[in-house]
């Protein structure tokens, strides 16, 4: 019985091996035979020194009617270059005797890592991969651009300090400016926030930017799948007794929270002075207030997938020449309304224990030639009652000559809070391009008070609004 089975795997073995012989058999090794590539140039973005790439996928294919064994898959700058490949789950920088079917494809994955390069400009990284098949040799160019920058990881500001401009700032983990210090942040300035990263104040910042120049704050992922996905860094941190602060034609976006600003501790002084400004796609909330003292003017907050502004635990706010809009949706439901205005927080002293309420006075929050519009039927949340009672507590609030998304059930006739207020689209000119411009139809055109107008001649793209005597709402003045 013993030798039966024997001699059963024997006659498998050999049967295996005659097919294996006649698999082996069929790879040819005409050097006629040549690959063919999902494409000619793998090309990255930017990247910034020391950071790693998104890894970039190149695809081989073998259409001929024969199998083929690669004799190799190198690098041609070898083990200094700047990139790295895996082909099927090999590494390089040399893979060799790569068995590639008739008919079949193997996956190339390529990333890159550029070391510092000493210059203030861009400088290419080029390099290659080169496929050798039957002393048959081909190339797939790899190009990207290397961009050298200053680095702060976990650094904290004591003095007072001005940041250079000739390269990017890349931040990691947090920048924090100490309680005694001011950070100036001057025109054309563009900062990178790596996953998670902040920018923290506790004393004073003053961004500087201009209409030509403005300063950037966003991810460090400059690649195209990245550029319309927020949650990418954690965002700016004015915290509670920061004072004096200023930011002017900034452009801070993808951010968990854009701009946090906390309670303001210098009485009749603002916390914060935000003029000429976008902020955008955030995964929460664009401009999240808590308590704090703002005046705002000429800007834009746009999508987020809570609220775009959020106006929380009392305190004084002035919106003038805004535009507040939020069409959130790629990728996430929205789940709050564009502009939310709240008086006080709930808190508890002991895990488990009570709910306590706090009522913090809303002593204004006006809103003038403005815009707040969004995807759904209220866009204005009102938020002054604990469990249906309304809080002990100030709850100011007003809009003139404004447009505002809410539901027939508000009453837009009531002069306490609302003076010259339209519930019309405002019909921006391309949302899904972030485009909130007015266009040739809009009924947001001409009907702004030009005597607010006049203390912010200037719109966001730099236009005149005073020119032709009728200013629109919003930050957008139309350009016929």
């Amino acid at each position: 019985m013993f030798k039966k089975i024997i001699n059963r795997f024997l006659a498998i073995l050999l049967v295996v091996s005659a097919l294996w012989a006649c698999e082996t058999d069929n790879f040819s090794s005409s050097p006629s035979i040549k690959l063919t590539f999902s494409a000619d140039t793998v090309l990255f973005d930017t990247v910034f020194t020391t950071i790693g790439s998104s890894t970039r996928y190149l695809k081989v294919y073998n259409t001929g009617k024969s199998d083929v064994r690669i004799s190799s898959v190198a690098l041609a700058g070898g083990s200094s270059s700047a990139y790295r490949i895996n082909i099927d789950g090999r590494p390089g920088p040399v893979v060799n005797e790569i068995p590639l079917r008739s008919g079949d494809s193997l996956f190339v994955m390529v990333e890159v890592t550029v070391n510092p390069t000493l210059s203030d400009a861009p400088l290419l990284i080029p390099d290659s991969i080169v496929f050798v098949t039957n002393t048959n040799v081909q190339n797939v160019k790899l190009i990207a651009w290397g961009q050298d920058v200053y680095m702060h990881n976990g650094v904290t500001i004591e003095n007072d300090s001005v940041f250079p401009v000739n390269k990017p700032h890349l931040i990691y983990d947090y920048l924090f400016v100490g309680k005694n210090a001011t950070l100036t942040i001057p025109a054309g300035a563009r900062l990178h926030f790596h996953n998670n990263a902040q920018l923290v104040v506790a004393g004073t910042l003053k961004v500087e930017g201009s209409a030509d120049l403005p300063v950037t704050m966003q991810g460090d992922r400059l690649e195209k799948f990245y550029s319309d996905k927020g949650g990418q860094w954690g965002g700016v941190w004015l915290r509670a007794g920061s004072r004096y602060n200023s930011i002017a034609w900034a452009d801070i976006k993808n951010a968990i929270i854009g701009l946090m600003v906390d309670t303001c501790f210098t009485p009749g002084v603002p916390t914060l002075v935000l003029s000429n400004s976008k902020i955008g796609n955030s995964s929460y909330v664009n401009l999240l207030a808590r308590g704090a003292k703002l005046e705002v003017d000429n800007c834009l907050f746009h999508n987020a997938a809570y609220s775009s502004v959020a106006l929380t635990l009392g305190g004084a706010y002035r919106f003038y020449h805004t535009t507040i809009s939020n069409y959130w949706g790629d990728y996430m439901f929205r789940k709050g309304p564009a502009l939310l205005i709240n008086n006080y927080y709930t808190y508890q002293l002991v895990l488990g224990g009570p709910i306590l309420l706090e009522p913090r006075n809303l002593d204004e929050a006006s809103f003038f030639n403005s815009i707040i519009y969004g995807s759904i039927s209220n866009e204005l949340g009102l938020d002054y009652k604990y469990n249906g009672q309304p809080v002990n507590a100030n709850f100011n609030y007003n809009f003139t000559d404004c447009i505002l998304r809410v539901p027939p059930s508000i009453n837009l006739n009531d002069p306490e809070h609302f003076m010259r207020v339209k519930r019309d689209d405002p019909r921006f000119k391309d949302i899904a391009k972030w485009n909130f411009e007015l266009d040739s139809l809009s009924p947001a055109k001409d009907i702004g008070d030009i005597t607010i107008a006049t203390n912010f001649p200037v719109d966001l793209n730099g236009v005149n609004r005073l020119a032709d005597g009728k200013p629109d709402l919003g930050a957008f003045e139309r350009v016929e």
